[in-house]
């Protein structure tokens, strides 16, 4: 026999301005057309209250045992009677005092001194205000850093269902005077703290919250035109359990028990559950580790082989040889401008290679510079025979690398005449992040017959991963 859950109330919630007009009287005959009854009516921001498990007070009803206060076009007047209730019922309770108010609503203003400003949010007390600056459109949110669980999820609800406009936010403390002659405020002005949760592209907050120092209060800040209903379940089901879950108990929600009165059974799953969740942080910890890592030696080689010239291309070049397998000798640092940039060695064959790039099309004469070290290197001293050579060209660099041609030389005559190979760098890169030695070693030195002897890689981080040597092992040798 099941028994029933515990019976939850309403969780009341302090909603700024005049409750919502109730819906037309439907009345027969009133319609555009003969015999026709009207559709029920249309009205904006409707939310239903009932079903997010919330009871709406209005002006004129009590807040004083509210959890929370959201203001859907401007921030609370705090200086009025429903909002200084609010807070001195939170403040008797030891309650946190959370709000969420929208700013950027009604006549903007123009001074040459903070250019165009949107009416913005005045904080309680002496704390100061938000102000809000106008944002160009176009302007793409993203997360700040540092974000606890309940700010990531409102910050991520916003980036879904943004409204039209955002906003630059701007923490603007109240100033006391202390000239001769002015009278100093009391109380002082307070201090606190506006953190971001999303910031564009400056990194100034588009939507933050504000805690005061000391904390006692969180005030949320978004754009004027969120959907109320976003909000209202983002209270219930992130902001109260993480702020003030008394409130969530007071209403005997499901949200919210209290750990004194779980079974023992109830407690071991929530342990697990605890213990889970911190096992996948730390395993996520260990990936983007891991990631980091990778990418601080790859992002080098990636800008090297797709946008380098002269020594980061070389390097990149060299770098790829050798994560090839290939014992590479730079040529600079033993001849100069004498001979090739490279010395590459595999599998008994010995190559001269050459690298070069072109902002456009590359010239017809750069394989003439590669032949002219394959002659020039019998006569330079203490070198042994080489195999050939091999010409590497980064071309059309003022180009987006997907927008390059796929060959050096279109010119499928002179491509077909040239007696040396040559390269992109662009398809070097692409063998490289494939890890497709094979391809980098047939292009460089041809069939050279010679199976590659198995390598001792560096460990990776990852205990579970295959025996194969991964591209960071290759790298870092």
């Amino acid at each position: 026999m099941s028994t029933p859950g515990p019976s939850a109330a309403p969780i009341p919630l302090h909603i700024v301005g005049e409750p919502p007009a109730p819906p037309a009287p439907d009345v027969i005959g009133t319609s555009a057309g003969p015999g026709r009854r009207p559709g029920p009516a249309v009205r904006l921001g409707v939310v239903d209250w009932a079903a997010l498990g919330v009871e709406p007070r209005w002006k004129d009803q009590e807040t004083g045992d509210c959890a929370a206060v959201l203001s859907p076009v401007l921030g609370p007047a705090t200086g009025l009677e429903p909002y200084k209730r609010y807070a001195a019922g939170a403040r008797q309770r030891g309650e946190t005092a959370l709000v969420v108010a929208c700013t950027g609503a009604g006549d903007r203003k123009h001074n040459v001194f903070s250019g165009t400003v949107a009416p913005g949010i005045h904080l309680p007390d002496h704390y100061g205000s938000i102000s809000a600056n106008p944002l160009p459109a176009g302007v793409s949110p993203e997360l700040a850093d540092g974000l606890d669980h309940a700010e990531h999820d409102l910050g991520t609800r916003l980036l879904n269902r943004p409204p039209d406009t955002w906003f630059r936010l701007t923490y603007r403390k109240e100033s006391g005077s202390s000239r001769p002659g002015v009278a100093r405020m009391w109380p002082p002005p307070g201090e606190g703290e506006l953190r971001p949760i999303l910031v564009d592209g400056l990194g100034d907050p588009v939507s933050g919250v504000w805690i005061p120092a000391g904390g006692g209060a969180r005030w949320f800040v978004v754009p004027h035109g969120t959907d109320q209903r976003l909000l209202v379940e983002w209270l219930v089901q992130h902001a109260l359990p993480a702020y003030v879950p008394s409130a969530l108990t007071r209403a005997r929600s499901t949200l919210v028990r209290d750990p004194a009165f779980a079974t023992d059974a109830e407690a071991r799953l929530v342990e697990t559950i605890a213990e889970e969740q911190r096992a996948h942080e730390r395993r996520q910890t260990e990936l983007q580790q891991q990631l980091g890592a990778l990418r601080a030696v790859a992002d080098p080689l990636r800008d090297g082989l797709l946008f380098g010239t002269g020594r980061p291309l070389e390097d990149a070049v060299h770098d790829v040889l050798v994560a090839a397998g290939a014992v590479v000798t730079r040529l600079d640092d033993v001849y100069g401008t004498k001979s090739a940039d490279l010395l590459a060695e595999y599998g008994g064959r010995r190559v001269l290679v050459e690298v070069k790039s072109a902002s456009n099309r590359p010239p017809h004469s750069l394989p003439d510079k590669l032949l002219k070290h394959l002659n020039t290197w019998p006569g330079l001293t203490g070198t042994k025979p080489v195999d050939g050579g091999v010409l590497v060209v980064n071309h059309q660099i003022k180009l987006q690398p997907t927008q390059r041609d796929a060959e050096v030389y279109t010119d499928r005559a002179f491509a077909d005449a040239l007696t040396v190979p040559v390269i992109g760098s662009a398809r070097l890169f692409d063998w490289w992040r494939r890890e497709d030695w094979d391809a980098v070693r047939h292009a460089v030195f041809g069939d050279t017959g010679v199976a590659q002897a198995p390598e001792i890689a560096v460990p990776d981080a990852d205990p579970k991963a295959s025996g194969r040597p991964s591209l960071l092992s290759r790298l870092r040798r």
